[in-house]
């Protein structure tokens, strides 16, 4: 069973295209010749790109998420 629905948004970690979801149909959805990820996933699939991103970066990178969603939560 697919976990995509009608009105999901997939981005592309390459181009930045957008798409959402109008007709949920078998398969995935691919552009610049990688699947597109979740829109709401985004984050994590970039700490979890391991052939693009090394280890150093991907700390930097968690840390950056982390105060991103500390400051957002402060905001509140």
């Amino acid at each position: 069973m697919s976990d995509k629905k009608v009105g999901d948004k997939f981005k592309c970690n390459v181009c930045g295209n957008v798409v959402e979801m109008v007709n949920v149909g078998g398969g995935t959805l691919v552009c610049c010749d990688r699947p597109m990820q979740k829109y709401g996933d985004i984050s994590a699939s970039l700490l979890e790109r391991k052939d693009d991103v090394d280890e150093m970066e991907k700390e930097e990178l968690k840390e950056m998420v982390e105060e991103l969603q500390n400051e957002t939560e402060d905001s509140w």
